[in-house]
């Protein structure tokens, strides 16, 4: 049997670790990475506005910043687009494309009439299914990525949350003990 030097096993998984690596990358360009029928979905500057409002309702703004002053309406449409299905996106814009007309049948007001607490209301009622299970799932997806979206933000992670991204620090000027 012969013996093997550290050297030369460490050259041999990096070489082997290098091929496998380049073969999949091979590989995968062999396969297309999206379907063909697969296309963005764009959104209009209406449904922009709308989900915006949205969200400043489910956490408006107070001492502590809110959620559209933290940029989580671009969270949500970005979770929306890259992580759910596409029947769910429709679903979600259908939902969200008669949320005015909606609000004003159950309201009796229009939108820029309607007092805060009544737009609260009216999620409240989307919630708890009062305006049919699509409502109510589209508002649920929404409140988990709101939700999501906003405490994981720098500002309320740092300042809130007090996370350090890399605990533990390096005083360079702290005297090394000789042993």
């Amino acid at each position: 049997m012969t013996t093997i030097s550290r050297r030369e096993w460490v050259k041999g998984m990096a070489l082997a670790t290098l091929g496998s690596v380049a073969f999949y990358d091979l590989s995968a360009q062999a396969k297309p990475v999206l379907p063909t029928s697969w296309k963005p979905l764009v959104w209009t500057k209406e449904q922009d506005q709308l989900l915006s409002d949205w969200v400043g309702i489910i956490i408006p703004e107070s001492t502590i910043p809110g959620a559209v002053s933290l940029g989580v309406p671009s969270f949500v449409k970005t979770m929306l687009d890259d992580c759910y299905q596409p029947a769910a996106q429709e679903a979600f814009r259908k939902v969200l494309d008669g949320f005015r007309t909606s609000l004003e049948s159950y309201v009796k007001k229009t939108w820029a009439q309607a007092s805060q607490a009544e737009k609260e209301q009216f999620l409240f009622a989307m919630a708890h299914g009062n305006l049919g299970a699509d409502a109510q799932k589209a508002m649920s997806t929404l409140k988990g990525l709101t939700i999501q979206g906003y405490t994981s933000s720098e500002e309320i992670m740092v300042k809130y949350y007090h996370y350090v991204m890399a605990p533990g620090f390096f005083n360079g000027c702290a005297p090394v003990k000789k042993s």
